[in-house]
C-alpha cells in the first residue's frame, strides 16, 4: 500500500503541469493565431456577442487547471480522470484555430468532433465521481461547470462549423435555408442527446440552449423564420428533456438501478 502511495504522485505530477500548460496555450492562442471569421456569416451562425462564451471557456479552463495544480488536488479522482483528455481537447482547440486560418479549413470539422468526444468523456468522468470529501466536491463542481459550458457550446457549434464549410452558394435561396434548418435540427438533436446522457447537467444544458438561442436571434434578424422556428423547437425539446432527467435523477444523486418508490 505504501509503495502505491509513493508512486502515485509521480503518476499525476506531469498530468497537472500538462493540464495547466495546455490551458494557458489555449487561452493565448486566439491572440497569436486569430479568432473570428471573415466576411458575412449565414443566418445559422449566432451573433458575435454569443461567442463571448469562449471567454468563459478559456478562463474557466485556466482557473480549473490552477485549482488542480497542488499535488493534494491533482491526485484526487476528479482531476486524475480528466488531466489527459482535457489536455488533448485544449491542444485540439489550438489546432482548430490554426486549421480555420489555413487553406485546409475542412480539418476544423474532424478536430472539433474529436474535441467534443473528449469533452463528453471528461464531463462524464467528473459527474461519475461522488466523493464525500469537501475538497473533491469543490473540484467536481468547478470542473463540471467548466466542462459543461465547453461541451454544451461545442455540441451545437460543431454543426454550425460544418455549415460554414459549405460554399456560400449552397446556403443561399430556399434550398440553402432548408439546408441550414437541417444543420440546426442536427445541432438540436445532438444537444438533446447530450442533455439526456448527462442527466440534464445544468452547465451543459444552459450553454447548449445559449447556442440555439443565438441561432434563433441570428435567424430572426436575417428574416429566416423557418430557421428560427427550428432552433426554438430544438431549444424547447432540450429544456424539456433536461427537466425530466433532473426530476428523475434527483439532485446530485447516484444512478438508481431499480424502481424507486416514495
Amino acid at each position: 500500500m505504501r509503495r502505491r502511495e509513493q508512486r502515485s504522485p509521480s503518476g499525476y505530477d506531469s498530468g497537472r503541469w500538462l493540464l495547466l500548460g495546455t490551458a494557458l496555450l489555449q487561452a493565448s492562442a486566439p491572440a497569436l493565431v486569430g479568432f473570428g471569421g471573415d466576411g458575412a456569416d449565414p443566418p445559422i451562425v449566432p451573433p458575435a456577442s454569443f461567442f463571448a462564451v469562449w471567454g468563459v471557456v478559456v478562463l474557466g479552463c485556466v482557473l480549473a487547471a490552477l485549482w488542480g495544480l497542488p499535488r493534494r488536488r491533482a491526485g484526487t479522482a476528479p482531476y486524475r480522470s480528466i488531466q489527459l483528455p482535457l489536455s488533448a481537447v485544449q491542444l485540439g482547440f489550438v489546432a482548430w484555430l490554426v486549421a480555420a486560418r489555413s487553406p485546409t479549413a475542412w480539418l476544423t470539422l474532424p478536430i472539433f468532433a474529436a474535441m467534443l468526444a473528449g469533452l463528453v468523456l471528461s464531463l462524464r468522468r467528473v459527474l461519475a465521481n461522488r466523493s464525500a470529501s469537501e475538497a473533491d466536491r469543490i473540484s467536481r463542481a468547478l470542473l463540471g461547470g467548466v466542462l459543461g459550458v465547453y461541451a454544451g457550446w461545442s455540441t451545437a457549434a460543431v454543426w454550425i462549423n460544418a455549415a460554414t464549410l459549405l460554399p456560400d452558394s449552397a446556403l443561399n435561396g430556399d434550398a440553402g435555408l432548408i439546408l441550414q434548418c437541417a444543420f440546426a435540427l442536427a445541432a438540436a438533436a445532438a444537444a438533446t442527446t447530450g442533455t439526456y446522457v448527462l442527466r440534464g447537467q445544468a452547465a451543459y444544458t444552459l450553454t447548449a440552449g445559449w447556442a440555439l438561442t443565438g441561432v434563433t436571434v441570428s435567424a430572426l434578424t436575417a428574416g429566416a423564420t423557418p430557421l428560427a422556428v427550428t432552433a426554438v423547437a430544438g431549444l424547447l425539446v432540450v429544456g424539456g428533456v433536461a427537466l425530466l432527467r433532473r426530476r428523475r435523477a434527483g439532485p446530485d444523486r447516484k444512478p438508481v438501478r431499480g424502481p424507486c418508490r416514495g
